[in-house]
């Protein structure tokens, strides 16, 4: 699997967990699963870096846990 490279990837990744964290985050990773055959946060972890990984691990996370 790529990483994303271009600005309008990582806002659109960006867009997506920030904005649906509370609402539906399970089935946004579980559908991430299927399509892609990879977890979301392993994906993010290799798509960011540093404390914008963490930042956006942490909500995908929380996400999960609701």
């Amino acid at each position: 699997m790529r990483v994303c490279s271009t600005e309008q990837e990582i806002e659109a990744l960006t867009r997506v967990i920030v904005t649906r964290t509370d609402v539906d985050m399970k089935d946004i990773a579980a559908e991430f699963n299927r399509k892609y055959g990879a977890s979301l946060i392993e994906r993010i972890e290799t798509a960011a870096l540093g404390n914008y990984r963490d930042f956006l691990v942490a909500l995908v996370k929380r996400g999960m846990a609701n």
